[in-house]
């Protein structure tokens, strides 16, 4: 086995491959290494060998060492999109190269102000190589040593793939939907997808061929988007082999899939879809996705996202999105740079506190910024650089940016958009220090404007106009984003989670925004404008007709009573919900008094809250649900085993069992609600029956403690499929059960919603979901119990009928959704939703679903 070892390619701050803000190289789907920030605009051999390829957007070359090693240079992330500008190459394929020597030159400001990161990569990409003592966690120079590369032979690296075994052999071809063509992103992906299997699998484009398990060869290929590629597979099961392969490659390999049959002769009745990014993440979280030129006026576009805040607009786009702020690295010393922060920090605290008498129902969001900057390790992280002599606002832009890269890689979507949080305060520091506005500039808004923007953050809105927003489409973000709370309050549509062909969208282009679908058109027909201006008149006329009736209970048309309660999060909440026209709470989430502290709140801390909740309501039904925290959203004060997969692990009521005092503590402070009959309690995740009687028999013994004679009730979340299958043993112990559908979806289709490849596919309308859902009713019948759903799914119009169908007589909505939602439910009948629930169970897919009851109610 040989060694040899690779000189920094670039000056600056090297780092380890899990910093880079884009998945594909941060989890080592594309190979193993390190990456650089540069300083310099310079990419220079790491070692002696001969260029393999030189990527068409100049971007990325690859080297073989003589060891056989192949090494990809990859400058910034989300540079393929710039299609060559701003780079220069100094070398062709297969030319030979010293150490050292020049292989592109980069103009770092155009890159730097186009691109998501300059954080460049240098990383082995073929199998037979292990690569240790990476330099990293600190400035590097030019030639310096940077890793250590073990294995191979240059003999072996050319050897070619073993012959299989097996003579079958498949073949399958498709369109490539891929913007920028197989980069390293989606090639990773192939790769991935391709190397477990034992035979081989070429790609064919024009009149070259690619070995599908090498990334180097398939960037190699020089593919664009609507080329033809052939798979070729051959072994064992060699056409099912080659079939998967084609239907990832449809599927966009993790990249944004393009409408390879619009382009310029689209018509308006057909237009290009984009597909969305991730729902869930902010901008460091979601993969590196490559965007083209400006939608052409008169191209209609459709951009789909995820649904945050319902309503439909139509209006003139404002772009509003955010440059790369470049900051001087070296400061004036600590004596200077010191009190620049902390004045900066003085001066965002006091903006803080007037954000919050602006609005007064939200001031709970302005408090937890505030919290954010009392963080130590925040500040602590931060002075630790100024001391090292780094100018302040690049000690607070590097600390603020970890901090928020850390929460955007958790996997659950709540956490993860706290990152906005950060990213929010980093901006509002940075403008501080700088003596700008640190706002993206809503105040100045003309009338009916639709602003598209990377992240709308909470400082944005504090200020913004009455009558001046009329919707939001954010590129990135999450449904549950303290931006979005606000963006509520103020009864704006929005959609998040576009992607970033969201920044396609010219100034000034007219749109319709539709945040009952999560849908962006972009350059609609002007029959389309006038229809929908005159529906959104006609909507909202009829929404305040609907919330006039609002507060009289709901009936469908032949008269069945179906309760429809509110989703909270916070005391807050809880007004607003009533004026909606809310029947109760059907899902407190309690998280809110946990997350965003350096310790548990107290039971009194709690009870005070619970109260100032069910005093709100007035009497209503308050359903609590039990903390439901875990490996994916960490509480600091509670420590519980790092986890390979905690979407499957310490979650929910498994946490409550292995921590008993934590919620023991919270049942007393539910127990000591006024009046006694207030509240019930609702415990997640439950899989098995014996966990909630494990739960009932701490309830019960805590209950006599207080000296409570009054009995609660004690109801189980259905959302993992377990529950469902067997309800009515579930049932046997709960007194009611509610279905969480968004948990119960991810669980049911295997797609994990924080994950942002798959994420954009989830729908709870799911004949798969449907159908759990009916055997959790069935149980449920059984000892005659409630059945709820407080999932997504009871926000969702299209949803209704679909569950009243199948047997759910209560639903727990968005609070701005439930005045509507039950005024649309007062126009159903039970026998036609049993009917068209019937049929859907009997379809292949949630968008056939969609259809059927798109036909049934066609007014939704």
């Amino acid at each position: 086995m040989t060694a040899i070892t690779l000189a920094a390619p670039l000056a600056g701050w090297a780092m380890p491959l899990a910093e880079v803000p884009d998945p594909a190289f941060a989890q080592g789907l594309v190979g193993t290494g390190m990456a650089i920030d540069p300083t310099v605009n310079e990419l220079r051999s790491p070692c002696d060998g001969v260029v393999l390829s030189v990527h068409r957007a100049r971007h990325a070359c690859t080297l073989q060492a003589a060891s056989g090693a192949e090494v990809l240079l990859h400058l910034g992330v989300d540079t393929v999109g710039l299609n060559g500008d701003g780079f220069t190459a100094h070398v062709r394929d297969g030319q030979a190269v010293k150490t050292g020597d020049l292989l592109i030159g980069f103009d770092m400001d155009l890159v730097g102000s186009r691109a998501q990161s300059l954080v460049s990569m240098m990383v082995v990409v073929n199998d037979g190589f292990t690569v240790d003592g990476q330099s990293v966690n600190r400035e590097i120079a030019v030639g310096e040593p940077a890793m250590t590369v073990h294995g191979g032979s240059g003999a072996d690296a050319a050897a070619p793939p073993a012959t299989p075994d097996s003579d079958e052999t498949g073949e399958r071809s498709v369109v490539l939907p891929i913007a920028n063509g197989l980069h390293a992103r989606p090639a990773a992906a192939l790769v991935a997808a391709t190397k477990a299997y034992p035979g081989t699998v070429t790609i064919h484009c024009r009149d070259r061929s690619a070995n599908a398990k090498s990334v180097v060869a398939l960037m190699g290929l020089g593919t664009v988007l609507g080329d033809r590629l052939t798979v070729r597979a051959a072994g064992p099961g060699a056409q099912d082999m080659a079939v998967s392969i084609a239907v990832l490659i449809e599927g966009g390999l993790g990249d944004p899939v393009v409408d390879t049959a619009s382009a310029p002769a689209a018509t308006a009745a057909a237009p290009v879809v984009a597909t969305p990014a991730s729902p869930a993440t902010g901008p460091s979280a979601q993969p590196a996705e490559e965007i083209g030129p400006p939608f052409a006026p008169g191209e209609e576009v459709l951009l789909k996202g995820t649904i945050a805040v319902p309503g439909q607009a139509v209006g003139s786009v404002v772009r509003r999105f955010r440059s790369t702020v470049r900051v001087a690295e070296e400061g004036a010393g600590p004596a200077v740079e010191e009190p620049r922060l902390h004045r900066a920090l003085d001066s965002v605290i006091a903006e803080l506190g007037r954000s919050a008498e602006r609005m007064p129902e939200h001031a709970a969001i302005f408090q937890a910024h505030r919290e954010l900057l009392d963080d130590p390790e925040l500040l602590d992280g931060a002075l630790a650089d100024i001391r090292a002599g780094k100018s302040a606002e690049w000690a607070w832009q590097r600390t603020a940016r970890l901090q928020a890269d850390a929460l955007a890689a958790l996997a659950d979507p709540r956490m993860a958009e706290r990152a906005a949080d950060l990213r929010d305060l980093e901006q509002q520091v940075l403008a501080a220090l700088s003596g700008k506005a640190p706002s993206i500039g809503l105040a100045d808004l003309p009338a009916g404007s639709i602003v598209l923007a990377d992240e709308i953050l909470p400082s944005d809105l504090a200020g913004v106009p009455a009558g001046r927003l009329a919707g939001i489409g954010m590129a990135h973000g999450g449904p549950t984003s303290h931006a979005v709370i606000l963006a509520a309050a103020l009864g704006v549509p929005t959609v998040v989670a576009l992607g970033r062909q969201a920044e396609r969208v010219p100034d000034g282009a007219p749109v319709v925004i539709d945040g009952n679908r999560g849908e962006l058109l972009v350059f609609p027909p002007e029959d389309m404008l006038a229809t929908t201006r005159t529906a959104v008149a006609a909507r909202a006329a009829r929404r305040e007709e609907n919330r006039r009736s609002a507060g009289e209970e709901c009936r469908m048309a032949d008269g069945t009573r179906i309760e429809v309660f509110a989703n909270l999060g916070r005391v807050s909440d809880a007004p607003g919900a009533v004026v909606e026209g809310a029947e109760g709470c059907g899902l407190l989430r309690t998280e809110f008094l946990f997350l965003e502290r350096q310790s548990a709140p107290t039971e009194d801390e709690q009870h005070r809250q619970y109260q100032q909740i069910a005093d709100a309501l007035e009497g209503r039904p308050l359903v609590i649900r039990t903390l439901d925290v875990g490996g994916d959203k960490p509480l600091s004060y509670l420590p519980l085993p790092k986890e390979e997969n905690p979407v499957l692990g310490l979650r929910g009521v498994r946490v409550g069992l292995r921590e008993p005092e934590l919620l023991r503590a919270q049942i007393r402070a539910i127990l000591r609600v006024k009046p006694a009959g207030a509240c019930r309690i609702m415990v997640p995740m439950i899989a098995s029956p014996s966990e909630l009687l494990a739960v009932r028999g701490m309830v019960d013994e805590e209950r006599a403690k207080l000296g409570r004679a009054e009995p609660i009730e004690l109801g189980a979340m259905i959302e993992v499929p377990s529950a469902a299958l067997i309800a009515d043993r579930i049932g046997a112990v709960a007194d009611f059960l509610s279905i969480g559908t968004n948990d119960l979806t991810q669980y049911v289709l295997a797609m994990d919603r924080g994950n942002p490849h798959v994420a954009a596919q989830l729908d709870a309308l799911h004949p798969g979901v449907l159908r759990l859902i009916r055997l959790a009713v069935t149980g449920a019948k059984t000892h005659d119990r409630t059945v709820a759903v407080c999932g997504g799914s009871a926000s969702d119009p299209m949803a209704a009928p679909l569950l009243i169908g199948l047997g759910v007589t209560e639903l727990s909505a968005t609070p701005a959704v439930i005045a509507d939602l039950k005024a649309f439910i007062r126009t159903l009948r039970m026998e036609d939703c049993r009917r068209v629930a019937e049929a859907a169970l009997a379809t292949d897919s949630a968008d056939e679903v969609r259809r059927l009851v798109a036909q049934a109610w066609p007014a939704i």
